[in-house]
């Protein structure tokens, strides 16, 4: 079986490099009309075990969500009140900067040995998105989004998690 790690390993870098740089934005929307304290339970949606990540990360992810509801007094349940569903999406950016240098100038103009240096930059941009699901309602009752400019070389992938949803669910309304 041939494997894309291309397609494995952009959704883990888009994630996991997320809190790795500044400039993170976290926009948040959810319905006025709703008490949110008339929620008690919550439980994950299928297409959580369909996002992008290997099983690690997944898990993480899961995790992370799970520990931030938790601490609003959320419980995991079979039959849930709300449910919660992830997706993250990225896009590769370049940008080239081209650097010229010659050897002297003869009436403004360059003469002799010259040389051309192109540096090309690599990031990422990237967006996760949490959305709360009311069960009975069928309904979307609240949205957390971050997006921005990651860095893939990040070592604490757990910690940029955790960081991540928690700056989601800060503004959480409940």
């Amino acid at each position: 079986m041939k494997t894309n790690y291309f397609k494995i390993m952009m959704p883990i870098v888009l994630l996991l490099s997320m809190i790795g740089c500044t400039g993170i934005r976290v926009t948040t929307d959810f319905d006025k009309k709703i008490n949110f304290s008339n929620y008690k339970t919550y439980n994950f949606s299928k297409e959580v075990d369909n996002v992008s990540l290997n099983d690690l990360n997944r898990r993480r992810l899961k995790d992370a969500i799970s520990r931030e509801l938790e601490a609003k007094g959320y419980k995991l349940a079979a039959s849930p009140d709300l449910l919660v569903s992830t997706f993250i999406k990225g896009k590769t950016r370049y940008t080239a900067v081209a650097n010229s240098m010659s050897m002297g100038y003869m009436y403004m103009r360059p003469w002799g040995p010259s040389s051309t240096y192109i540096d090309v930059n690599k990031s990422i941009e990237g967006t996760l998105f949490i959305d709360l699901i009311d069960v009975n309602e069928k309904k979307l009752v609240w949205e957390g989004v971050a997006e921005g400019l990651m860095n893939p070389r990040t070592d604490t992938r757990e910690e940029k998690i955790n960081s991540v949803v928690q700056l989601i669910f800060k503004n959480y309304p409940h």
